[in-house]
């Protein structure tokens, strides 16, 4: 276990770890505590900036993870197009978009149709505690399961941790992967277009999640995904309807649309919460 001081410029944890983005963190008297690429982690606000206490003994896993050595005012300067934006942009100035693992984002998204954040997270919670592997580190925490450790794992399987019709989803998932139909590689070498047509071609994933999966795991800031909570700010605000809110968004923000689309979506929600 090591103790480092991260910078908390732009970083704020819960505008990052409770903005959607991502169903493996829990916050636990003002820390965040959870799991990423098999490493424990518990983050803290203190004076001094961010305390991340770990088990991982390679801090550029978490720099990488955490987008740290971006520059969000950048960004922000660039998507504050409007008084929307900048309210949006003010009101979420800590969120970093996470640069999570393949399997386990493209998994958790399968799970995260139609269904709310606290349900994603009970869901991916059990699926971890049933397949992945236990860490003892200040309590029991489990990783998320490889596809050789889901080999097995059937579709009634998945219907017991309470996935419902998503457990057809998931087994087919894994059987692609295994099979080397799909994978972060594949993707990675791909134009944005050639790989949302790839990723697209497993069952049960369609627009909404094929850009979630793109944007937090394989870093393409050209996408925008489109939710019903985006569509309504992009209708309300910007002129757009449902079927033109994913289109518009990547036209008016183009390679920050990934980040302009989780101001938006951290404002919204919460404004309506």
């Amino acid at each position: 276990m090591r103790t480092i001081i991260l910078s908390d410029k732009d970083f704020d944890l819960v505008h990052t770890f409770d903005c959607g983005q991502c169903f493996r963190w829990e916050e636990s008297g003002g820390a965040f505590i959870g799991v990423a690429g098999g490493y424990w982690g518990r983050f803290e606000k203190t004076a001094e900036g961010i305390s991340l206490t770990t088990n991982c003994p390679d801090d550029n896993f978490w720099i990488e993870y955490l987008d740290l050595e971006r520059d969000y005012g950048q960004v922000k300067e660039a998507v504050g197009l409007n008084p929307l934006m900048i309210k949006a942009v003010e009101y979420g100035s800590g969120i970093r978009i996470l640069k999570q693992e393949f399997f386990e984002t493209l998994m958790s998204y399968i799970i995260s149709q139609r269904s709310s954040i606290p349900k994603i997270k009970s869901t991916v919670k059990k699926l971890c505690e049933k397949y992945g592997r236990r860490i003892d580190v200040e309590g029991e925490y489990y990783t998320f399961p490889t596809p050789e450790e889901l080999k097995a794992v059937t579709e009634e399987d998945y219907r017991a941790l309470g996935c419902g019709y998503r457990a057809r989803y998931l087994a087919e998932c894994v059987k692609a992967v295994l099979e080397g139909r799909i994978s972060r590689d594949m993707l990675s070498g791909q134009t944005t277009a050639d790989a949302r047509a790839k990723l697209m071609e497993l069952c049960g994933v369609g627009d909404k999640v094929c850009d979630c999966v793109m944007l937090f795991s394989l870093a393409r800031y050209d996408l925008f995904p489109s939710d019903v909570w985006i569509k309504r700010v992009m209708c309300e605000q910007f002129g757009s309807s449902d079927k033109s809110a994913k289109a518009d968004g990547e036209k008016l923000f183009g390679e920050y649309s990934g980040f302009a689309q989780q101001y938006l979506f951290y404002y919204r929600r919460n404004m309506e919460s």
